[in-house]
């Protein structure tokens, strides 16, 4: 039987308790695309194999290998392999303006802003630290805090030299 590859994130079915994702064949490209359960697209359900099963943690995107059922009322799932992705760091300097890291990994970014900031865990270098150590799709998180630190506090040195206080307790 063939075996298809997509990226899906699995939700916990109200009905079974189980873990579910959902897919959609692209009528153009006929390649499976994960979607939520409210997409408007004609969907089929994917469950997981046995082995599989407390494994795999919900809303966290997956690399998985589908088999179509028997019937063909959907696909179970046989392989999954959780996403990591690999950061970027951005750093933003506005003289007097805007002072910024910025951590991109997927679609997502994590701000280190600690002039203007909304909270503290943008503002502050533990706060965002805390952010990454949450995160399940980053690759080598503590290579990652270890480099976050290295840009910030190159950006809290550039900050001082502006005459830019940083409080870190903030």
């Amino acid at each position: 039987m063939n075996h298809e590859k997509s990226q899906i994130k699995f939700v916990v079915s109200d009905t079974t308790g189980e873990l579910i994702g959902f897919i959609f064949r692209h009528p153009k490209t006929k390649k499976l695309i994960g979607v939520r359960e409210d997409s408007k697209y004609r969907k089929k359900i994917c469950v997981l194999s046995e082995h599989l099963k407390g494994t795999v943690v919900p809303n966290v995107l997956y690399n998985v290998e589908l088999k179509e059922m028997h019937r063909g009322q959907g696909y179970v799932v046989v392989e999954a392999n959780r996403m990591l992705f690999k950061v970027q760091f951005e750093t933003i300097i506005k003289q007097n303006e805007a002072y910024q890291v910025n951590i991109n990994f997927g679609i997502k970014t994590i701000y280190f802003d600690p002039v203007n900031g909304k909270s503290r865990l943008s503002r502050t270098k533990s706060g965002v630290i805390e952010v990454i150590a949450s995160r399940n799709d980053i690759e080598d998180i503590p290579l990652v805090i270890e480099e976050f630190s290295r840009h910030a506090d190159h950006l809290i040195a550039i900050m001082n030299k502006h005459n830019i206080t940083y409080d870190p307790d903030c």
